[in-house]
C-alpha cells in the first residue's frame, strides 16, 4: 500500500479501531487504518504528542493530495474516521481491536495491556505492534490470551507493504484469521508466524546479514 484507500473484505466484528500511543508508528497505523475505512481511535498519554501527530498526518495527506496519490475527499473522510483522545479506557470501551504502539519496555506494554483488558468489551482482540517481544510475554497480563497477537508494521507504517502477525501459544485460530484478514483489508501483505521466536522474521534476517 502507497498511502492509498483500499477496497477489500473486512474481517467480520472489526469496525472500531483502537491504536495505543501517538509516535510516528501509532500514528501512521491509526492513518492506515482509517485510510482503509475503519473507523479508528488513536489515544495517548500526552495530549501535544496527539496534536502533534495530526499535524504531522494533515501534512503528509496534503503532499499526497498534490501529488495525486490521493483526492481531497478521501483524505477528509480519513480524517473523519480519527477520532483522538489522552482517555485510553473510555477511547477502549467500544472498540474491536486494539493495536499498542508504546514504548518497547515489556513492563510498560504489561501495564497497558492490563488496563484495556480491563477496558475493552470481552471480544475484542488485543495486539501490539512489537518488533521483538513475544506475545506471551503480553498476553499473560491480560484474561484472554486466546485473543492476543502481535501485529507488526514496519516503518513507514504508511507505505511499507509487510505485516507481521505473530501467534502466541494460546492465540486462537479464529484470532489469528481475523488478524490475518485485518491486515490484508488495509492493504497490507500479512506475513504469519504461527511460533513465536524472539525478533520474528525481519528482526532475525536483519541481525543475520550484519
Amino acid at each position: 500500500m502507497t498511502e492509498s484507500v483500499q477496497e477489500t473484505a473486512r474481517p467480520d466484528g472489526i469496525d472500531r479501531v483502537l491504536v495505543v500511543g501517538a509516535g510516528a508508528m501509532g500514528s501512521q497505523i491509526a492513518m492506515v487504518c482509517a485510510l482503509a475505512g475503519y473507523r479508528v481511535g488513536l489515544t495517548d498519554i500526552a495530549a501535544e504528542a496527539l496534536e502533534a501527530a495530526l499535524s504531522q498526518l494533515r501534512a503528509r495527506m496534503d503532499r499526497n493530495v498534490e501529488k495525486g496519490r490521493l483526492t481531497a475527499g478521501e483524505r477528509e473522510a480519513a480524517f473523519a474516521r480519527l477520532e483522538t483522545g489522552t482517555e485510553m479506557a473510555a477511547m477502549a470501551e467500544d472498540v474491536d481491536l486494539v493495536i499498542e504502539a508504546a514504548v518497547e519496555k515489556l513492563d510498560v506494554k504489561r501495564e497497558l495491556f492490563a488496563a484495556l483488558d480491563a477496558a475493552s468489551p470481552d471480544g475484542a482482540i488485543l495486539a501490539s505492534n512489537s518488533s521483538s517481544i513475544v506475545p506471551s510475554a503480553m498476553a499473560s497480563a491480560t484474561a484472554r490470551p486466546d485473543l492476543f497477537c502481535n501485529i507488526h508494521f514496519f516503518n513507514p507504517a504508511l507505505v511499507m507493504a509487510c505485516v507481521e502477525v505473530v501467534r502466541g501459544p494460546e492465540t486462537s485460530d479464529e484470532t489469528m484469521d481475523t488478524a490475518v484478514q485485518f491486515v490484508r483489508s488495509i492493504g497490507k501483505q500479512p506475513v504469519i508466524l504461527n511460533r513465536e521466536i524472539p525478533g520474528f522474521v525481519a528482526n532475525r534476517i536483519l541481525n543475520a546479514v550484519r
